[in-house]
């Protein structure tokens, strides 16, 4: 009986695998990390370290006769100083033609950034940019997160123009109307990104409104870049950032340029914050440059070095790995 039902569900199983496409796709990194900061990004006080991650997207999906995929993705990661690793929330997808939606743990229009620009000054191993956005708003959540909270995003491209909108509930089942208090920002998010690319030129702008479901809360950016020739660009981006527990954080304009030379490429940056209410920092200005080696087989080799607002000097060096 055993074998019986072993060889029936390895049946079933094969059959749904010719209907279906599943994949496992992601990256691995690891390096060093350093700090002149009291606390480093894992919230202790080693001022070295060595960074670590490991990312799985498992993918499913399949392809209606209409031409229509419909697929589902979960993720499991591992960083630094986690003690176990876990499935995230699902997304659930529908494409067709130049068509494309999210539903359930979903990736913002904002947080997309499908022109590349909103995150434009972000080098390194771990992607880090000190001109990134200092505002808080919802982004895909790549480990276990608010299960009350659920989006829906939507993106359609056309002749090198792509509109973006994404709307997330973050109280999606009113579980304050059962346990009060149990959603603190519970305002609908709302994002809308609209960005073009097309020979030299790539430009974006985008707002989202009541970021993180705090009420008030608004961002928007304008992004623009140029390809000088197929070794140097560059470009600015101006953000209007929001407001954190009620305190306007002015706004973040950056420049940044990237030189690219056979498998090596290099990017810097320069970063100013103005008009804020928070406590003012020791420099309105951060800057940072970083490089890359392009090994072949989706391996790099990854190093940048930071300096940020409080005047502390970030630094990182490693390998990172896609398959």
């Amino acid at each position: 009986m055993k074998k019986l039902l072993i060889a029936s569900t390895a049946l079933v199983l094969t059959a749904g695998a010719a209907a279906a496409d599943i994949s496992i796709s992601g990256y691995g990194r690891f390096g060093l990390g350093y700090t002149s900061a009291d606390v480093n990004p894992m919230g202790g006080a080693a001022s070295t370290w060595v960074e670590q991650r490991l990312r799985l997207n498992i993918v499913a999906s399949t392809t209606s006769d209409m031409g229509v995929e419909f697929g589902a993705k979960m993720r499991m990661q591992y960083d630094d100083s986690n003690t176990m690793v876990a499935g995230n929330r699902a997304q659930f997808f529908v494409s067709y033609e130049g068509f494309y939606a999210q539903v359930g743990n979903i990736t913002t229009a904002l947080d997309e950034d499908t022109a590349g620009l909103f995150y434009a000054t972000e080098i390194g191993l771990t992607d880090t940019g000190f001109g990134d956005s200092r505002s808080d708003f919802f982004a895909y959540e790549s480990k276990a997160g608010n299960g009350n909270k659920v989006g829906v995003y939507g993106k359609y491209t056309i002749s090198g123009v792509t509109l973006e909108a994404s709307f997330i509930n973050p109280d999606h089942y009113d579980l304050n109307g059962v346990v009060a208090g149990s959603v603190a920002n519970d305002k609908t998010e709302t994002s809308f990104v609209a960005s073009y690319e097309g020979g030299p030129i790539t430009v974006a702008a985008g707002a989202t409104w009541n970021g993180a479901g705090i009420d008030g809360n608004d961002v928007w950016y304008l992004g623009g870049k140029y390809a000088f020739n197929d070794a140097f660009s560059a470009g600015l981006t101006y953000i209007n950032e929001g407001e954190s527990a009620l305190v306007d954080l002015g706004s973040t304009t950056s420049i940044y340029g990237t030189y690219t030379v056979g498998a090596m490429g290099v990017t810097a940056y320069v970063a100013q914050i103005d008009n804020y209410d928070t406590a003012a920092p020791k420099s309105d200005t951060s800057f940072g440059i970083g490089a890359s080696y392009d090994l072949g087989g989706g391996v790099k080799l990854l190093g940048a070095v930071h300096r940020d607002y409080d005047e502390e000097t970030f630094a990182e060096a490693g390998v990172k790995f896609a398959f």
